[in-house]
């Protein structure tokens, strides 16, 4: 069907039950205009009775469909909905059913917009829903929103909130959140409608309901700095349970312009009773933290982070807010400078642990460099040190990033301390990475830690000439045994890690594998189009990347561990 099917094509379609096939396909057509004029000719057969459209629903004709089939289907009808004549209840009844054949899609509450539209073209409509919910009707409950937000029926959502309870008070309170209020004195109404419910023993579900509905108000009509919001939300998150707490993490990133200190504080105290487990909770709480730092609260965002992640009451991890920690890594270096100081202070090992993997996922091999500010590092001489132990620990792995981390600190700390730093670089870094000379000769010549590490870079010149000075001595060289062990132990590891890294591979799943018994080339056999297969040739080329061990990993693989265990566990006593 390449044409605009004419109205007994229609009427066939809809008899041999093809019609919602058709729907997906949109009819075969491309031209929006050709479109449009069968959706005209949809509607118009079916207010005349010669097709009932919602029987596609009521029969699951519709429903039936897979996959991206069913949402197209689901979008023509939609955009037809509003148009069709049909009783309310039988309409309610389609809406829902196809709500909740689409699920968790973002697709899936279309119908629902389109049933508000409904109600909209003809008030009536929308009066009966309302009068049916009143009277108890549980399907007309659920769409109650859709009705009063259709006749805008601010009032009548408030007395219907104050007087009845369940789904209705929950449906007039989610209506009265959506609905722009004329003027401030019904905005501060509906508040005060909230503050009631309040002190009727609200249950979570209803706090939770309130909680939004209040920052959606906020954010759309209300001064957030009034006294009175500050002090209702601060009631609603009294005593947060499992509901109210998600609400709390939803609204910090979908009611951005509702986010003020005082608000902020009552959210966050909220979301400090997490539940670990509730992981939709948590990656709302990871999208809301990642909109404080994006909106400039990044005090409350980082400090609410290094709260969480410091008590021993949980096991979430950083990893499990990787939009906040994206944002706080590729953020401003003076906010990144002051974090990596504060957490390195306080020394738990979750926040060192998923900072440091954070920073060296990002960079070369040897990691970015961490220029930390000499603001940040107005500490005292012993916490100086401290930072310079903790990097190595975490970092070690990136050579170039510890180093950095240790220069930062010979720039500004005084020479007794600058001695231990020296110590530092020249006896653990110089001494396992050879790479990191480059990036220590690179600082500029005004640099003011270029003297300092001039001086642990001739330390270390001088060393591996004295050792290099040493004549091979082969009784102590490892045994052809030994040697047989260690190429064992790497092959093992190094097929463990290739082996991981297929699991984790978002391309492994899109192309075709074949395994190569021996050759530098493939072939393979593609159609041309004609039914004749064209041979496709490829030559294989070498590919591989290399990275430096730390020397002591082959030397001392035990002693390294232990130091790095050391630096990674120690506290800075107070």
């Amino acid at each position: 069907m390449t044409t605009i099917p004419t109205t007994e094509e229609l009427i066939n379609l809809f008899d041999q039950g093809m019609l919602a096939v058709e729907m997906a396909h949109k009819f075969r057509l491309n031209a929006p205009a050709e479109l449009e004029a069968v959706e005209v000719r949809c509607v118009e057969l079916h207010n005349a009775g010669f097709i009932d459209l919602l029987r596609l629903v009521e029969s699951d004709a519709l429903q039936v469909l897979n996959g991206a089939d069913f949402f197209k289907a689901m979008h023509f009808f939609c955009r037809i909905l509003p148009e069709l004549e049909a009783p309310p209840a039988r309409m309610m009844a389609c809406v829902e059913a196809l709500v909740t054949r689409g699920g968790e899609d973002m697709m899936a509450s279309k119908p629902n917009a389109a049933f508000r539209a409904w109600c909209t073209k003809d008030p009536r409509r929308a009066r009966e829903v309302i009068a049916a919910a009143q009277g108890g009707d549980d399907l007309a409950s659920r769409h109650l929103t859709f009705a009063l937000e259709a006749r805008h029926a601010i009032i009548k959502a408030r007395q219907i909130a104050l007087a009845y309870d369940g789904t209705r008070r929950l449906s007039a309170i989610t209506a009265l959140g959506r609905m722009k209020d004329d003027d401030p004195a019904s905005c501060a109404e509906t508040l005060v409608t909230f503050s009631k419910l309040l002190g009727t023993g609200a249950d979570d579900n209803l706090r939770a309901n309130m909680l939004q509905a209040t920052a959606a108000i906020i954010a759309r009509d209300l001064d957030a700095h009034s006294p009175m919001v500050v002090n209702l939300v601060s009631r609603l998150v009294e005593e947060a349970g499992e509901a109210t707490v998600h609400q709390s993490a939803h609204i910090l990133w979908a009611n951005r312009e509702a986010l003020q200190p005082e608000i902020i504080a009552s959210l966050l105290k909220a979301l400090s009773h997490i539940n670990p487990t509730n992981k939709g909770t948590v990656r709302e709480l990871d999208f809301g933290l990642q909109s404080l730092l994006e909106s400039g609260h990044d005090e409350a965002a980082i400090g609410y982070v290094t709260q969480l992640l410091s008590r021993q009451d949980n096991d979430l991890g950083l990893d499990e807010f990787n939009s906040f920690t994206n944002t706080l890594i590729s953020g401003p270096i003076e906010r990144l400078s002051r974090v990596v100081v504060q957490w390195f202070l306080i020394g738990m090992t979750r926040l060192c642990d998923g900072l440091s993997k954070a920073i060296r996922s990002r960079g070369s091999m040897d990691g970015p460099p961490l220029n930390l500010r000499a603001e940040d590092l107005a500490i005292s001489p012993t916490a100086q040190v401290f930072i310079c132990r903790k990097a190595i620990g975490w970092f070690l792995f990136k050579p170039t990033t510890a180093a950095s981390v240790v220069v930062s600190v010979l720039r500004i700390c005084d020479a007794e301390t600058a001695l231990k730093v020296q110590k530092l670089l020249s006896e653990i870094l110089l001494l396992n990475y050879s790479g990191v000379r480059e990036y220590l000769e690179a600082l500029a010549p005004d640099d003011a830690a270029k003297g300092r590490v001039s001086q642990c870079l001739a330390d270390s010149a001088a060393y591996l000439t004295a050792l290099k000075a040493i004549p091979i001595i082969k009784e102590l060289e490892p045994s052809e045994h030994h040697r047989r062990i260690e190429r064992l132990r790497m092959s093992d590891q190094m097929r463990d890690v290739h082996k991981q890294a297929r699991a984790r591979s978002v391309f492994l799943n899109l192309v075709k594998q074949s395994v190569l018994l021996y050759g530098n080339r493939s072939v393979s056999f593609i159609k041309d189009g004609n039914d004749a297969l064209r041979p496709v040739e490829m030559d294989l080329k070498p590919y591989g990347v290399s990275f430096e061990m730390p020397r002591m990993e082959i030397i001392d693989p035990v002693g390294l561990e232990h130091m790095l265990n050391v630096f990674r566990s120690e506290r800075l006593l107070s």
